[in-house]
C-alpha cells in the first residue's frame, strides 16, 4: 500500500512538473476579509462597525515571453477584476464595487507554484456615498456627526489603487489555489468632497482556473538596455473641491522636469523639479455670527485648515525636488516619487489657529499632523505611457502621506 501511494503521489507530482506551463487565460474567483484601517480618527472611527466582507471574480492574461518585456518580468499575468465590497455598515458606508485592472510579477515561479508581487488600479463605485445635503444642514461639527454621514467617500466615483502579494498553487493541471494580501485604497481625489478616503488591508482566497494550454512561442530575446539616460518634460493639469461645504472648483498644475537612469531593463531611478500651482489657497469666510453662516462667494472658503487673508498667487505656487522610482512595461511605466519642498507660503499658514495668532515659523523640515497641515513633504502616483518614441501621456496622484491634493492629467515629451 505504501508503495502505491508514493507511486501515485510522484506521478502526481511529475504530470504536474511536465505540464504545458503556458495557460493563454485563467478565471479567478476569491472570497475576501478586509480590515478598513481608521487613518482619520474623527472620519473614519465612527464610519468602520466591522470588518469588509465580499468576493470578486477576474479573468487572466498570459504573457507568453513573445515580446522582451514578457521575459524582463518573467512572463507576468496581465487581469481585470470586477471586486463587490460590503462596509459593515450598510445604511451609512453602503457597498464599494470595484473594477480595475492589474498585473502579476512573479518573483518565484515553477509548474506549481508562482509567487507574485501584484499592481492594479482602476474606478470603484460608492452606493451610499455623503447626503451632502443632509450633511450641510447639519449643525454639528464634523467630529460630531461623522457617525451619521459618510464622511470617508463623497462622491459615488471614485479612484481605486492597489498593491500586494499573490500565491497560486497548482493542485490540478487546470486548478490552482489562489490567495492574496493586498492594499486597497478608494478616493476620488478631490474631486468631489468630502474626501477622506477609505485605505483596506484585504485578504482574499479561492481557485483559479485555467480551461486549456497551448505550446507556447519562441521566447523573445532579451538584452541589456541599449540606452541608460532619460529626460522628461511634463505639463499636467486638473481640478478639485476643497471643502464640502464650498461649490466652487479650483484650478491645479505642475510642470515636472526630470533625469532618470535605467538601471536595468525593469527599472529606473530619478530626480526631478516641481513647480505646482493649486488655486485653492484662498482667503477663509468669515463667520457671521448675527447668521451662523459663512460668506457666499467665490472668492472665499469655509474651510477653516489653511489661514490665508488675502488672495494672492504666491500662496497657491509651490517648488520642491523628488526622487523617482519607475517600473518599466514596454512603453509603460507606473512611478513613485517622493518629494520636499523647497519653496512653500503655506507651510506658516497652518495649523490654522496658530498660524491665524502668529505662532507659526517653520524651517524646511518640521514636525506635523496630517490631519491639520500639508506638511514638508509630498508623494505622487503615476502612471505614463509612450505615445511615440518621444510623446507620452501622464495621469498622477499627488498626495500629502495619505491625502490626496488632486490629480492631475498631462503630456510630456521624453528625450
Amino acid at each position: 500500500m505504501r508503495k502505491i501511494l508514493f507511486l501515485s503521489i510522484c506521478l502526481f507530482t511529475f504530470g504536474l512538473i511536465h505540464a504545458s506551463d503556458f495557460a493563454p487565460y485563467k478565471i479567478k474567483a476569491q472570497f475576501i476579509g478586509g480590515y478598513i484601517y481608521p487613518h482619520d480618527q474623527d472620519i473614519i472611527s465612527p464610519l468602520v462597525k466591522g470588518p469588509a466582507l465580499g468576493g470578486e471574480i477576474a479573468f487572466e492574461w498570459s504573457m507568453d515571453g513573445s515580446k522582451p518585456w514578457h521575459m524582463h518580468y518573467n512572463k507576468p499575468d496581465i487581469g481585470i477584476a470586477l471586486q463587490v465590497l460590503d462596509l459593515h455598515n450598510p445604511q451609512i458606508a453602503g457597498q464599494m464595487i470595484a473594477t480595475y485592472t492589474y498585473i502579476n510579477i512573479p518573483m518565484v515561479k515553477t509548474n506549481i507554484v508562482s509567487f507574485n508581487t501584484k499592481i492594479g488600479g482602476g474606478l470603484g463605485f460608492c452606493n451610499k456615498p455623503t447626503d451632502l445635503v443632509a450633511a450641510i444642514a447639519d449643525p454639528r461639527s464634523i467630529k460630531d456627526k461623522a457617525g451619521d454621514y459618510n464622511f470617508a467617500i463623497g462622491s459615488p466615483v471614485n479612484i481605486n489603487v492597489t498593491a500586494g502579494l499573490s500565491l497560486d498553487i497548482k493542485v490540478h493541471k487546470n486548478i490552482s489555489l489562489s490567495a492574496e494580501v493586498l492594499y486597497n485604497h478608494f478616493s476620488n481625489g478631490s474631486l468631489a468632497q468630502p474626501n477622506g478616503g477609505l485605505n483596506l488591508f484585504d485578504g482574499h482566497i479561492g481557485l483559479k482556473y485555467m480551461p486549456v494550454y497551448k505550446e507556447a512561442p519562441q521566447e523573445a530575446v532579451v538584452t541589456k538596455p541599449n540606452k541608460r539616460w532619460y529626460g522628461e518634460f511634463i505639463i499636467s493639469g486638473g481640478a478639485k473641491k476643497l471643502y464640502y461645504k464650498d461649490t466652487q472648483y479650483f484650478g491645479c498644475a505642475s510642470i515636472n522636469l526630470g533625469g532618470y537612469y535605467r538601471t536595468c531593463n525593469q527599472h529606473r531611478v530619478g530626480i526631478g523639479v516641481d513647480l505646482f500651482y493649486d488655486g485653492a489657497y484662498i482667503p477663509t469666510a468669515k463667520l457671521d455670527p448675527n447668521t451662523n453662516t459663512y460668506v457666499k462667494d467665490d472668492t472665499y472658503t469655509s474651510f477653516g485648515r489653511t489661514y490665508i487673508t488675502e488672495d494672492r498667487i504666491e500662496n497657491k505656487l509651490r517648488c520642491g525636488i523628488n526622487i523617482a522610482n519607475d517600473l518599466i512595461i514596454g512603453k509603460f511605466l507606473i512611478g513613485f516619487q517622493a518629494g520636499i519642498y523647497l519653496y512653500d507660503p503655506i507651510k506658516n499658514c497652518e495649523p490654522y489657529d496658530d498660524a491665524k495668532e502668529g505662532k507659526v515659523n517653520k524651517g524646511l523640515i518640521y514636525g506635523y499632523n496630517i490631519q491639520k497641515e500639508d506638511g514638508w513633504n509630498y508623494f505622487r502616483v503615476s502612471a505614463k505611457y509612450y505615445i511615440t518614441k518621444h510623446l507620452l501621456a501622464n495621469i498622477s496622484i499627488k498626495t500629502h502621506l495619505q491625502k490626496v491634493e488632486f490629480v492631475e492629467f498631462g503630456i510630456g515629451v521624453g528625450f
